[in-house]
């Protein structure tokens, strides 16, 4: 706000102390009333000997009931904040009116007309912004909370969340001004922090400044365009939110164009010989085993990880979705009958509840994930071809190699469609005949 008035009325260097010292008593001054005109507003105390007051008519009773009110011992009795309650207005307590007679205080103090901040209709909006880094904890709490009563956000989406938060919190201070300009420049910042930056001190705990001389020393490399956008965006649905309940007036972020991205390489399929290559190496069965699954269910690494040995049944495999739906449910893949034996000799040997390793909790998906593919890696010499490779695999083989209807098709592959929702499972109904029956044309040899 300070540097928001000193750019409107252009100040010269000795009017800058006379802001500073106003601007500091005018915080204390909204403080104290914002406090305790909601704490005495609500008070049955204070309300029952404000109609005591108002009832007596004669000038010395209502002089003597007023000094009977009790106020708060921490304040002087000049300082009383029903005093202070009654003189904001003749009707009712107003405490805009109050910041407005003190910014005319200050412009007042410093000769300058009162039109130079009226034609600034941001300053009145800001003024309530500025009110956010003081509460920002507590507003994104709330915002968490609604998110997840409204749109049953899943456990990663907070936690991508909560990331974002981190780095929006490097770049404040109470100063800050959140609007369209900030986060213009925070988009532009961003570019600039190292990939690791919350991994090592000397990045987080250094100034924006000091962070540019460390890329030019060690040239690391920086967040990519992707993660700044959803950055960019976890924001701008804080501030919706923040909108919705009236805190702020606009978003500042719906003018924020999101950097273009670089699209990632696109991942092959492997040969018949590349597969055979790899289901006859010497890699160790759980990894190899996890393989197999993917090849004949085309499962992603996260949800191979996630099966729980309890969530096999019949030769089904059942997968819990995490989505935004108000209803749980599952996806059901069948188990071909080349991989059962794979997948009962993986039930006896894995301890614990899952079916490998300790499940998808933690950094279990991305620790697995990167050791998996090293080992595939060793055996296939192509950077573009992955465990997801698999899952190409069994894209093309039901899509060229089987009868199955497209939406069966599109539901085995776990892509969202609503058309499935509603016809390979309705309220807990599944079609299971044309699962098995699309998996049954799978022919592999492996």
């Amino acid at each position: 706000m300070r540097n928001k008035i000193l750019e409107s009325l252009k100040l010269n260097t000795e009017n800058k102390d006379i802001l500073d010292m106003v601007v500091k008593n005018l915080k204390e001054e909204r403080k104290i009333i914002d406090k305790h005109n909601t704490d005495l507003s609500n008070s049955e105390e204070y309300r029952k000997s404000r109609e005591e007051i108002n009832s007596a008519t004669d000038i010395n009773e209502r002089t003597r009931l007023r000094q009977k009110q009790k106020t708060p011992k921490f304040y002087s009795e000049e300082n009383d904040p029903i005093t202070k309650l009654e003189k904001l207005s003749n009707k009712k307590d107003n405490i805009e009116d109050h910041f407005e007679q003190l910014e005319k205080k200050l412009l007042n103090k410093l000769n300058t007309p009162t039109e130079t901040i009226q034609k600034n209709p941001q300053i009145t909006e800001e003024k309530k912004i500025c009110d956010i880094y003081v509460n920002l904890d507590k507003y994104y709490n709330n915002y968490i909370e609604h998110r997840k009563n409204f749109n049953k956000i899943s456990d990663s989406s907070i936690k991508g969340y909560n990331a974002s938060m981190r780095y929006l919190k490097y770049f404040i201070n109470e100063d800050t001004i959140f609007n369209f300009r900030f986060f213009k420049d925070i988009q532009k910042k961003l570019q600039n922090l190292p990939k690791v930056f919350f991994k090592y001190s000397k990045y987080y705990k250094s100034s924006y400044e000091d962070l540019l001389t460390l890329k030019e020393k060690e040239n690391f490399e920086t967040l990519n365009s992707k993660t700044i956008n959803n950055h960019i965006n976890s924001y701008s649905l804080f501030f919706k939110y923040l909108k919705y309940e009236e805190i702020v007036e606009e978003n500042p972020l719906n003018d924020i164009i999101p950097l273009n991205e670089v699209k990632g390489t696109i991942k092959e399929e492997y040969s018949d010989n590349e597969l055979k290559l790899i289901f006859e190496s010497d890699m160790e069965k759980p990894y190899l085993n996890m393989c197999r699954i993917a090849l004949y269910c085309g499962l992603r690494i996260e949800e191979v990880l996630s099966i729980k040995k309890e969530n096999i049944k019949d030769n089904l495999i059942y997968i819990d979705l995490e989505d935004t739906s108000t209803k749980n449910h599952q996806r059901i893949i069948p188990i071909h009958k080349n991989i059962i034996n794979t997948v009962n000799n993986q039930i006896k040997t894995n301890k614990g509840i899952f079916l490998f390793f300790n499940g998808n909790g933690g950094n279990e998906v991305k620790n697995v994930g990167k050791r998996l593919n090293r080992r595939i890696q060793d055996i296939v010499s192509s950077k573009i071809k992955t465990y997801h490779s698999f899952r190409k695999n069994f894209s093309q083989v039901i899509e060229l190699e089987t009868n199955a209807e497209e939406k069966t098709k599109t539901y085995l592959m776990g892509h969202s469609n609503n058309s499935v929702t509603h016809t390979i499972y309705n309220r807990g109904k599944f079609n299971i005949k044309k699962l098995v029956d699309c998996i049954d044309q799978i022919n592999y040899e492996y």
